[in-house]
């Protein structure tokens, strides 16, 4: 790796964590009981730069490459998971336009969002139909001028305070598109979500839309693009900004776990001392250092344009967020009780809200099926070549 392009992302990953120090754990963990983010926390995120990272400073953005954007979602993983996942979709939004959108369109739309002047949510997951999306049931039926939107998505993040929605849909022949739409929009309704599992301070939402009207130069990607390019695209970035995340919350549960089993006395001597603890901090290191090396090593592959890109981050995905949710698991079994108060540590919290990135921009086991899928052919490539080989020798 390049010795500035090393210190740059340090700068930048430090640039990072200092905005978020400006929020206390107190500050966040009462976010998390209100189930509720104030509206001045994303304004400071869009302040210092924060929402549009990734984007080209000609379109408004920082033009960060995909490891720092990665090293900034482990910030925010470590500080809060809603935090993380209202960036994490409000990246998606610009993604999707990034890659599938027209110049009139990029022009238009990028550098309000990545100034963070508006705030994307990407409605994907309807209440029959998450991972698997190629049965949405959200129809677009043609107008003047443009288009009438009707169906329901749900368990939106960010939804409840979005001024865009990247909204996934078909046609009525059954071709997939996106579009844009205002949460303005008229005949579009949005219910907050209360009482989940986690992520609960990321303002998740259920939308109801009948026969909202969006233009034709709403449309992302063009007719039949909805799902095989302007989702998968997106969902592409939505899966790092998740493994780094997840990332970020492992390295808080085992540093608060270090702490707590240092100073925590048991028959005598303190918990770190004995070796049962002992092996639950080793196990939870292990997977910690294991998880890095994959989440950069995708990253790398993504700025690099390898075509290995997708997949390497499907696969850090899958094994970061399962591994996440095992170590949160054991912090909070090394806190004991305290491990289970809100008021005593915020292990509990990461518990939860580690339980959800298994499930989100695409569930494990969905990871699992791209990941045997794609990676197959890669095992049988390498048996070939050591056929040959010997085969030479």
């Amino acid at each position: 790796m390049d010795k500035h392009d090393s210190t740059q992302r340090a700068q930048h990953r430090q640039e990072v964590a200092r905005v978020l120090a400006g929020f206390t754990p107190a500050d966040i963990a009462a976010w998390d009981q209100a189930e509720n983010l104030p509206t001045d926390v994303p304004a400071a995120l869009a302040q210092a730069g924060l929402l549009g990272s990734f984007i080209d400073t000609g379109h408004g953005g920082r033009g960060w490459d995909a490891l720092s954007f990665g090293l900034l979602c482990a910030e925010f993983g470590q500080a809060s998971l809603s935090l993380l996942s209202i960036v994490t979709v409000h990246s998606m939004v610009m993604e999707a336009i990034r890659l599938s959108g027209t110049g009139q369109q990029r022009a238009d739309w990028l550098p309000v969002l990545a100034r963070g002047e508006k705030l994307g949510a990407f409605a994907l997951t309807e209440p029959d139909y998450g991972s698997e999306a190629t049965g949405i049931q959200t129809t677009l039926v043609e107008c003047e001028g443009g288009y009438r939107v009707s169906g329901r998505k749900k368990w939106i993040s960010y939804a409840a305070r979005a001024d865009v929605l990247l909204v996934f849909g078909k046609l009525e022949d059954g071709r997939a598109v996106a579009c844009l739409m205002p949460a303005d929009a008229e005949g579009l309704s949005i219910t907050p979500m209360k009482g989940l599992l986690g992520f609960r301070a990321a303002m998740l939402g259920e939308i109801n839309m009948q026969d909202c009207f969006i233009p034709s130069a709403n449309l992302i990607g063009g007719i039949g693009a909805g799902i095989n390019y302007v989702a998968a695209g997106a969902l592409d970035l939505g899966r790092l900004a998740i493994a780094f995340g997840s990332l970020g919350a492992m390295e808080a549960c085992v540093t608060d776990s270090v702490i707590y089993a240092n100073k925590r006395q048991q028959f005598g001597q303190a918990l770190s001392k004995h070796q049962l603890i002992q092996q639950m901090l080793a196990d939870m290191m292990t997977a910690y250092k294991a998880a890095e090396r994959l989440c950069w090593h995708a990253a790398e592959l993504r700025s690099a344009g390898s075509p290995m890109a997708t997949m390497e981050t499907a696969t850090a995905k899958y094994f970061t967020s399962t591994h996440a949710v095992t170590v949160a698991n054991q912090a909070v079994q090394i806190h004991g009780a305290a491990g289970c108060s809100a008021g005593e540590s915020r292990t509990e919290r990461f518990y939860r809200d580690l339980k959800i990135t298994e499930i989100i921009e695409g569930s494990n086991q969905m990871q699992q099926v791209m990941i045997a899928q794609n990676g197959m052919g890669e095992f049988v490539q390498s048996a070939r070549r050591r056929q040959r080989l010997l085969a030479e020798n």
